[in-house]
């Protein structure tokens, strides 16, 4: 067991070496590495952090140009609003103008009418008055009546101041 006492304290001596050991190379790199990863891991925080401003600065951006637009909208539809009344009086005011202006073109056409429908009924009673008197005279007008007419005739004339050479025509027909 002698021997026991002195492979012990040798392996004792042989672990704490090689701890030893491990410690002096092995915990710088490990540090090393670990300090590399905290930077890495430090790094990332801070861009989350920066990407979080960013993302906050762009949402507040966003909600003030939501913002300006909603008022912009308000105007452009207050703007409209105001366009389609003007239109809309405007478009009455015309529409009164054009009826007027038509209403008197259809009573200017009705006037037209009636005193051309008024000239064409009086040429036809006239012409119907002449036929009626045509026929009457045909049928009792005889030759003494007609030179008892036509002097009547003459005599009217010449009172009114008929023209000489009217007379004289009708003088000539009835002699």
């Amino acid at each position: 067991m002698s021997n026991f006492g002195s492979a012990y304290i040798e392996e004792v001596v042989g672990f704490l070496l090689f701890v030893a050991l491990i410690w002096w190379k092995l915990v710088p790199i490990l540090k090393s590495l670990t300090n590399k990863k905290a930077a890495s891991i430090k790094e990332q925080l801070d861009a989350g952090a920066n990407a979080q401003k960013a993302a906050e600065d762009a949402i507040n951006q966003a909600k003030d140009g939501l913002e300006k637009a909603k008022l912009e909208a308000v105007k452009i539809v207050g703007d409209a609003r105001m366009t389609a009344e003007r239109i809309a009086e405007s478009t009455a005011v015309k529409a009164q103008q054009d009826a007027k202006r038509i209403l008197a073109k259809v009573e200017q056409d009705v006037d037209f009418e009636m005193h051309k429908m008024r000239d064409e009924v009086t040429k036809e009673f006239s012409a119907l008055v002449l036929a009626a008197a045509r026929i009457l005279l045909q049928e009792h007008l005889d030759k003494d009546l007609h030179h008892v007419l036509i002097e009547e005739a003459i005599d009217a004339v010449s009172k009114d101041g008929g023209s000489s050479m009217f007379q004289e025509s009708l003088q000539t027909k009835a002699g």
